[in-house]
C-alpha cells in the first residue's frame, strides 16, 4: 500500500505516462468538422434554404412632372399607379392614385384581417398588371411581427417591389 505522499505521487506519474501514448489529438478532427460544417452550409441550395423568406425591398416611387422626363422613361419603368398600404395600431388602410382614387379600411392588423388584405391587393394586382409597386408605411408602435406578416402577405399577392416608408412624426 502506498502511503505516503511521494510514493503515491510517483504512482500517478507512472500511471499518467502510461496512459499519454494512448490518448487522441482531437484538435485535427474538430478542424476537419467544422469545415465540413462551413462549407456545407456555404453551398447548401435545398428546399429548406429556398424555403426561407426574404424581401427585396425597394425605394419607394418617384413622380415624373415634367414631360421631357416622361419620354426618357423605359415603357415598363413608366409607373401608373401608386398603391400604398399604410398599417395603424387597429387597422390598415390601403390606397391607390388610379381612376379616381381607392380607399379601403382593413380592421385589425393580424389573422383575418391579413387574408383580407391579400385578397384585396391580389385584386388590385389583377386589375393593373404591370404594377409590381407597393409602398408600406407603417405607425411608429408597429411591431416587427406586423410588419413582416404584411411584407409576406404583399409578396404573396405577387408584389415583388415592396418599399418601407416612414411618416412624419407629429
Amino acid at each position: 500500500m502506498a502511503s505516503t505522499y511521494f510514493h503515491r505521487t510517483r504512482i500517478r506519474r507512472a500511471a499518467r505516462k502510461a496512459a499519454s501514448g494512448e490518448q487522441i489529438n482531437l484538435v485535427p478532427l474538430v478542424d476537419i468538422l467544422t469545415s465540413i460544417v462551413f462549407f456545407s452550409l456555404l453551398t447548401y441550395a435545398g428546399s429548406a434554404l429556398a424555403a426561407l423568406t426574404s424581401f427585396d425591398l425597394t425605394l419607394p416611387p418617384a413622380i415624373v412632372e415634367k414631360p421631357e422626363q416622361i419620354a426618357k422613361l423605359r415603357e415598363k419603368d413608366a409607373l401608373n399607379l401608386l398603391l400604398a398600404v399604410r398599417v395603424y395600431d387597429d387597422h390598415m388602410e390601403v390606397e391607390h392614385s388610379a381612376a379616381g382614387g381607392f380607399h379601403r379600411r382593413i380592421e385589425g392588423i393580424t389573422g383575418a384581417s391579413l387574408d383580407t388584405l391579400e385578397s384585396q391587393m391580389a385584386a388590385i394586382r389583377a386589375q393593373y398588371p404591370q404594377n409590381r409597386d407597393v409602398l408600406v408605411v407603417p405607425a411608429d408602435g408597429i411591431s416587427y411581427d406586423a410588419v413582416v406578416g404584411i411584407l409576406e402577405r404583399l409578396k404573396r399577392a405577387r408584389y415583388s417591389a415592396i418599399a418601407l416608408g416612414t411618416r412624419a412624426r407629429k
